[in-house]
């Protein structure tokens, strides 16, 4: 018996694992203002990397990983 992966869940950060708020996902209307489209959060490449290759582009990264990627790798003014 082989054992098949599932999908990812598109409603959970592939980064933490806990649900990611995805407005547009979770309403299935692309046309909703999703908290990811605050112009103060930014999804650098650096953090886009950081998903598991078989969850990129599958899933949306939470605001709590977002914000905490920002903090961490941002230098103070």
């Amino acid at each position: 018996m082989k054992i098949t992966s599932l999908a990812p869940d598109p409603l959970i950060c592939p980064l933490c694992g806990k649900p990611n708020s995805c407005v547009n996902l979770g309403a299935k209307d692309i046309h909703k203002t999703c908290w990811c489209n605050d112009p103060n959060i930014h999804f650098s490449n650096e953090l886009l990397e950081q998903i598991p290759a078989d969850k990129r582009r599958k899933a949306c990264v939470c605001r709590a990983c977002a914000l905490a990627f920002m903090r961490k790798n941002t230098s103070p003014d």
